[in-house]
């Protein structure tokens, strides 16, 4: 399929400045500019883009209207979204968002519902055939003969680490009460990974490259440092096979763990991953890729093709202005 050769919309883009200066590089290869959305007039990349407006909460009734106005006022070919509840709702209504000009850079509808709900996704991958967490729902781990002492609890549609927490069988019964909508599994051990990937239109997969979290704040690294593929380089590719007949499409961010067992699958987030700066420094372009495929043009898969042992640390940096975007 190919795409209009209008600007590409980056939306809720937040503090995902880095995200924005790949995406206007990629942009300006082709002549083309990147605009954003977000809510607060202060948003670092609303100020850096050329152009950024304000859109109400994803969970507005008028959110998809006023998204829709702005792509048919701005002339937008492209949408990249990079938050976890935008991407059902984009999937939903890809339709209605092609008819006004712009395709959104997310995954078929089904494989973004499926990997919003943590317990669901966990079921599917089983049964595929790749390790996942056992996990049980409240009612279950209520009564488990075989619950372990060491238990992680999350909610199924939860995002950035919010209310997640380590606990233990004894703490279960008043820690559930805490957590909205939960699900428990099993606290895994070992090395967790971090993997950004890239599927083509068709799902067939591009590229990845696995990383580890040094360090987090609010769910996001801040610190880390990409991995070598050699033991794992089979089962990620797998992992991306079974993800691409499931229906995912574009930039996805994988999570697992490498443990006694082999390595585990924990989650997929259908995005553009708070890390991937470390992805795109070691050689995932993705946005220069999109665009490629977006134009009708073959983007050969590149598996295992990235710099190893490349370490990235963030710091703060300040963007100052007399005139909010709104």
């Amino acid at each position: 399929m190919t795409f209009s050769t209008g600007p590409i919309l980056l939306t809720s883009a937040g503090r995902r400045v880095s995200l924005l200066r790949a995406w206007q590089r990629a942009a300006a290869a082709h002549g083309r500019t990147v605009l954003v959305t977000d809510m607060d007039p202060l948003a670092p990349a609303a100020l850096l883009a050329e152009r950024a407006f304000a859109l109400p909460p994803v969970t507005a009734a008028g959110y998809l209207p006023e998204l829709l106005a702005a792509v048919q006022d701005c002339g937008v070919s492209l949408i990249i979204p990079t938050i976890d509840t935008e991407l059902p709702l984009l999937a939903r209504n890809a339709g209605a968002l092609r008819e006004a000009g712009a395709t959104p850079i997310v995954s078929e509808l089904p494989f973004a519902e499926l990997c919003n709900d943590k317990w669901l996704f966990g079921e599917a991958f089983a049964q595929a055939g790749l390790d996942t967490p056992r996990a049980w729902l409240p009612a279950e781990a209520a009564t488990a003969a075989n619950l372990p002492q060491d238990l992680f609890i999350k909610p199924r549609d939860g995002s950035a680490s919010l209310h997640a927490s380590a606990v233990t069988r004894d703490e279960l019964e008043t820690s559930l009460p805490r957590v909205p909508n939960a699900v428990v599994q099993e606290r895994l051990t070992g090395q967790e990974i971090t993997v950004d990937a890239l599927l083509d239109f068709a799902g067939e997969p591009l590229h990845y490259v696995p990383r580890r979290r040094i360090r987090t704040v609010g769910g996001e690294s801040i610190q880390g440092e990409t991995l070598d593929n050699a033991q794992i380089g089979p089962w990620l590719e797998t992992v991306l096979g079974v993800a691409g007949r499931l229906g995912a499409r574009g930039p996805i961010t994988v999570q697992g763990f490498l443990t006694a067992r082999g390595p585990v699958l924990t989650e997929i987030n259908p995005r553009f991953g708070g890390g991937y700066p470390l992805g795109y420094a070691a050689g995932a372009h993705y946005p220069e890729w999109l665009l490629a495929l977006s134009l009708g043009q073959a983007v050969q898969p590149r598996l295992g093709a990235y710099q190893r042992g490349l370490y990235m640390t963030r710091h703060y940096e300040e963007t100052f202005t007399s005139s909010p975007r709104w």
